[in-house]
C-alpha cells in the first residue's frame, strides 16, 4: 500500500497507534502462532479499554506493513 495516497479513507497515525503497531509487528516476527487472542495483553500493557484494544488489533492487521513503516493509516467506513 502506498502511504503518500492522500483521501479521506487515510489519516496519519497517532502516538498510541504507532507504539501499539511496532509493538504489534514486533511481537509477530517472535511468535509463531496468530495474534487474534492479544487484545487483553494490550489493554493491560497500554492501559487502554479492551475495546480500544481489539479495535487497534484490527487496525494493525488491516494496515500491516512489512518494513513497519506507518505515516497513514486506512481507516475503513464505519457502517
Amino acid at each position: 500500500m502506498d502511504q503518500n495516497i492522500k483521501s479521506n479513507k487515510y489519516r496519519p497515525i497517532t502516538a498510541l497507534e504507532r507504539s501499539v503497531f511496532l509493538y504489534l509487528h514486533m511481537l509477530s516476527k517472535f511468535r509463531k502462532n496468530d495474534l487474534y487472542g492479544t487484545g487483553p495483553a494490550l489493554s493491560s500493557l497500554f492501559m487502554i479499554s479492551l475495546e480500544k484494544a481489539e479495535d487497534l488489533l484490527v487496525q494493525w492487521m488491516i494496515n500491516f506493513r512489512k518494513d513497519a513503516t506507518y505515516s497513514l493509516i486506512y481507516v475503513p467506513s464505519q457502517p
